[in-house]
C-alpha cells in the first residue's frame, strides 16, 4: 500500500512548526498554548486514536474489534477547542461508530457498545456538559409519580443498544446508564413530568339521588369518552360514600366544576313520596332478590313505625305521613327476570343498592375428580384327586375329593356316568306262549353330556384326568387340577362437572339396575309378586363449591364409585367406594380425598391325614391354592375458578379439541365392513360457535356468487 506524506503546519506561541504524519487520510491539527484543532478525513480509527492519545496525553487501550473503519471529523477553521473538548469530538465519533471509551484509573479503553455496559462508568455526575457523549450511570429519584409508569414512558429514548433504564420500587427512583447527552435530556423531562397532581379531593352530600347511582351514571359517562377520545391521562375519580349518601370527587378545578354541575343537576327530589321502578336483573334470579328485598322493606317498615311513634309522642309528626312512607311492594317478573319496585325514594335507594350489590357475575368453578385404581391379583391351584374301585366296580370303592381348587372327581365322574348311560337286562319271551326264552342287554341312552358339561363348564387352567379300568380286577381314576394366573388392572375415572360459585352440581355416569326389596305369594304359593328398586350404579359426583378470600375454594364432596361385582342365590352383589368430605384447595391446585392400599393372601389347603404329610409323595394326596390380591385406590380432586369468559374459552376449547381429535383418529382408521361410509366429526371450535346466515345474507352472497361467474364467463 503506498502511503501518502502529508503536511500540516501547527502554530505554537506565535512560532511555527512544520509536522509530517503518515496517514490514509488528511489530518490536520494545529495548537497553541492551551487550545487545539482536529480535522480528520476518511482516516483509520487506529490512528485517529493515536493522534488524539497524544493530543489529550490519555493511554488507550484498543480492543481488537476496534478496526477497519473510516473516520471523518471536521471541525471549524477559526475555532480553538481545548483538550477536554477535543476528546469529547473524539467520543462522540466512536459513539457514531457503535464504540466507547471508558475512562478509569487514568486509562482509556476503546471497546464495543455491547461490551461497554459492563464496564465502569461515572455514577451521579453534578456537571453533565464536561462528559459529552461519554456514558455515565445517574440515579434519579422520583417524588411524585410512579417510577415504574414513567420507566414505561422513557423507554424509547434510552440508547437501545447500550442504554438501560431500571426502577427501584422500594425508594421510587430510577437508574439511568446512557451517555451524558442522552442522561441530560432525559433528566429534563422527567423534571417537567415530576410535578405534584393539582387535582383535590371534594365530599359532596347528596339529599335526593342514591350516591352509588349517581357514581353508576358518571363513569358509564367517563368510560364513553374514553373510547371516543382514546385519552386517560387525569381522568376524575369518584367514590360513593353510601353511610353518607356522599360522593367522594378527585379531580382537577376544570373537572370538579363540570362534575359538580351535573351531579347537581341529578340530585334533584321525584314529584311524588312514591315512585314505581322496574329493575332488569342480569344474573341474579328475581325470585331470589325479591325475597331478599321483602326482608329489608320490613326492616325499614319497622324502623319508620317506631321514628313515626317517637314523634308523634313529641308532636313533631301524624301517623298518617308515616304509615304513607312505610308503603313498598316488590313483585318479580319470572318471564323477563325482573323486579317491579314500588317504595318511598329513601327505601327505593335501599333497594337499588341491595340489587347492584346481588346482580353481580358470578365465578364458575370447574372440578375434575381424578379416580385411579391399581389392582395385581396372583393366584396358584394345584390339586390331585383320586377314584378307585376294586373287582370292575362291584365292590365298594373310595375316592380322594377336594372343592378348593375347582370341581371335585365325585362331581367329573358322576357327568361322566350320566353321559355314558346305564346297561340293563332285559328278559325275551315267546310271543305266541309268553315263556322266557333268553335275555337281552340293552344300553340306555345317557344325557348327552349335559351334566359332565356343567361341571366342567366353570373349570379354569388345567384339568387332566388318567383313568384304569379292569371289568374283573382293580380300577383306579385320578384328576390333576393345575392353575397359575395373574391379572392386572389399571383404572382411571375422570368425571368433571362446573358449576356456579355456592351452588351444588350433580354428575352422574352408569346405569340403573334391579334389586328385587321383597316378593309376595299368593294362594298355594302361586302368583308371586316381587317388590324391585332401581340402583344406580356407577360414578356420582356431588358437590358445592365455594370461593373464598385469595381464590381458595371450599369443596363439600361427595364422591362414589360402585360396580357390580357379581350374583348370589338370593340377589347382585355390587362394590361401593365412597368418600364425603369437605376441604379446602387453592385455584389450579390438587388434593387428595381419600385412598385404599389393601394387600390380601389367602390360602387354603385340603389333603389326606398321614398320606398328604408325607414329603413330597404326599403332593399326590394334598390340594392346594394361594391367591394374592394387592389394590391400590385414590381419589383426586382439581379445582379450577373461572374467572371470566376467556378461561371459561379456554377451557371448553381444550375438551373440545380432545374429542374432536379422537373422532379424527377413529375416522382416519374407517369403519369396519363399511368402508364407503365416514365418520362424522365436530366441526372446529370456531365454527361451532358461528350461527348460520340469515336468509338475506344467504340470497346477497348467491347474488354476488352469480355476479362473479357472470364476470368470469365474459372474461
Amino acid at each position: 500500500m503506498i502511503q501518502t506524506l502529508k503536511k500540516f503546519r501547527m502554530k505554537r506561541l506565535g512560532s511555527s512548526l512544520t509536522m509530517t504524519v503518515c496517514a490514509a487520510g488528511l489530518l490536520l491539527s494545529s495548537f497553541s498554548a492551551n487550545a487545539e484543532r482536529l480535522n480528520v478525513r476518511d482516516a483509520d480509527i487506529r490512528e485517529v486514536v493515536e493522534t488524539v492519545a497524544k493530543i489529550t496525553g490519555k493511554t488507550m487501550i484498543v480492543d481488537p474489534r476496534v478496526k477497519g473503519l473510516k473516520v471523518t471529523i471536521i471541525t471549524a477553521g477559526n475555532v480553538d477547542y481545548t483538550k477536554d473538548q477535543i476528546y469529547n469530538i473524539f467520543v462522540s465519533a466512536l459513539q457514531v461508530h457503535k464504540f466507547q471509551a471508558i475512562e478509569a484509573n487514568g486509562v482509556v479503553k476503546i471497546v464495543p457498545d455491547q461490551q461497554a455496559r459492563s464496564e465502569y462508568s461515572p455514577v451521579n455526575v453534578s456537571n453533565l456538559d464536561e462528559y459529552g457523549d461519554r456514558y455515565i450511570t445517574q440515579v434519579i429519584p422520583v417524588q411524585n409519580v410512579d417510577a415504574q409508569q414513567i420507566m414505561n414512558v422513557l423507554r424509547p429514548l434510552v440508547s437501545p443498544t447500550s442504554g438501560h433504564l431500571f426502577a427501584v420500587q422500594g425508594t421510587n427512583t430510577l437508574i439511568l446508564h446512557d451517555s451524558a447527552s442522552n442522561v441530560r435530556r432525559i433528566s429534563e423531562i422527567i423534571d417537567r413530568t415530576d410535578k405534584a397532581n393539582d387535582e383535590e379531593i371534594e365530599v359532596i352530600p347528596l339529599e335526593h339521588a342514591s350516591a352509588s347511582e349517581i357514581v353508576r351514571i358518571l363513569e358509564s359517562l367517563s368510560r364513553s369518552g374514553r373510547q371516543q377520545q382514546g385519552n386517560e391521562v387525569q381522568e376524575p375519580r369518584y367514590v360513593a360514600d353510601e353511610r353518607t349518601n356522599s360522593i367522594l370527587l378527585s379531580a382537577n378545578d376544570r373537572q370538579r366544576v363540570r362534575l359538580r354541575a351535573l351531579i347537581g343537576s341529578l340530585d334533584r327530589p321525584l314529584n311524588s313520596m312514591g315512585n314505581t321502578k322496574t329493575v332488569f336483573l342480569k344474573y341474579a334470579k328475581a325470585e331470589q332478590v325479591a325475597e331478599v328485598l321483602s326482608g329489608i322493606g320490613e326492616i325499614k317498615q319497622k324502623e319508620e313505625a317506631a321514628a313515626s311513634g317517637r314523634a308523634g309522642a313529641g308532636g313533631a309528626a301524624t301517623g298518617g305521613v308515616a304509615a304513607q312512607r312505610s308503603l313498598y311492594s316488590i313483585q318479580p317478573h319470572e318471564e323477563t327476570n325482573a323486579l317491579v319496585l314500588t317504595a318511598p325514594p329513601d327505601i327505593m335507594r335501599e333497594f337499588d343498592s341491595v340489587i347492584r350489590a346481588l346482580d353481580i357475575r358470578r365465578k364458575q368453578v370447574h372440578v375434575e375428580a381424578i379416580i385411579v385404581e391399581i389392582s395385581d391379583n396372583k393366584a396358584k391351584e394345584l390339586g390331585i384327586q383320586w377314584l378307585f374301585a376294586p373287582d370292575g366296580g362291584s365292590a365298594p370303592g373310595g375316592v380322594v375329593n377336594f372343592t378348593n381348587t375347582g370341581p371335585g372327581i365325585g362331581n367329573v365322574a358322576a357327568g361322566a356316568i350320566a353321559a355314558r348311560g346305564t346297561e340293563e337286562e332285559v328278559f325275551t319271551r315267546d310271543p305266541e306262549t309268553g315263556a322266557i326264552t333268553g335275555t337281552e342287554t340293552r344300553r340306555t341312552a345317557g344325557d348327552q353330556g349335559v351334566a359332565l358339561a356343567e361341571v366342567l363348564g366353570g373349570m379354569q387352567g388345567l384339568g387332566l384326568g388318567v383313568a384304569r379300568i379292569r371289568p374283573d380286577g382293580f380300577s383306579w381314576g385320578a384328576f390333576i387340577r393345575a392353575l397359575e394366573g395373574v391379572t392386572d388392572s389399571n383404572t382411571l375415572s375422570r368425571p368433571s362437572v362446573t358449576t356456579l360459585d355456592n351452588v351444588e352440581a350433580i354428575f352422574k355416569s352408569g346405569q340403573e339396575i334391579p334389586i328385587i326389596t321383597g316378593s309376595t305369594l299368593g294362594d298355594n304359593n302361586s302368583n308371586p309378586f316381587q317388590n324391585v328398586e332401581r340402583k344406580d350404579v356407577g360414578v356420582m359426583l356431588k358437590l358445592t363449591p365455594q370461593i373464598n378470600e385469595g381464590n381458595y375454594v371450599r369443596l363439600d364432596i361427595e364422591q362414589e364409585v360402585s360396580s357390580i361385582a357379581g350374583s348370589t342365590n338370593v340377589d347382585v352383589v355390587t362394590n361401593k367406594r365412597e368418600v364425603k368430605t369437605s376441604v379446602l384447595v387453592p385455584d389450579g391446585g390438587m388434593v387428595v380425598l381419600g385412598g385404599l392400599i389393601d394387600d390380601d393372601i389367602q390360602q387354603s389347603s385340603q389333603k389326606v391325614p398321614i398320606l398328604g404329610d408325607i414329603p413330597v409323595l404326599g403332593h399326590a394326596f394334598k390340594s392346594q391354592r394361594t391367591q394374592k390380591i394387592k389394590r391400590n385406590l385414590m381419589v383426586f380432586i382439581h379445582p379450577t375458578v373461572l374467572k371470566d369468559d376467556e378461561e371459561l374459552r379456554e377451557l371448553s376449547s381444550a375438551k373440545y379439541s380432545y374429542i374432536r381429535a379422537q373422532q379424527i383418529e377413529q375416522a382416519n382408521r374407517g369403519i369396519s365392513l363399511m368402508p364407503e361410509e365416514e365418520s362424522e366429526v365436530l366441526p372446529t371450535y370456531d365454527e361451532a360457535l358461528v350461527l348460520p346466515p340469515t336468509y338475506e345474507e344467504y340470497m346477497q352472497e348467491d347474488t354476488l356468487q352469480q355476479e362473479d361467474t357472470g364476470e368470469a364467463k365474459e372474461d
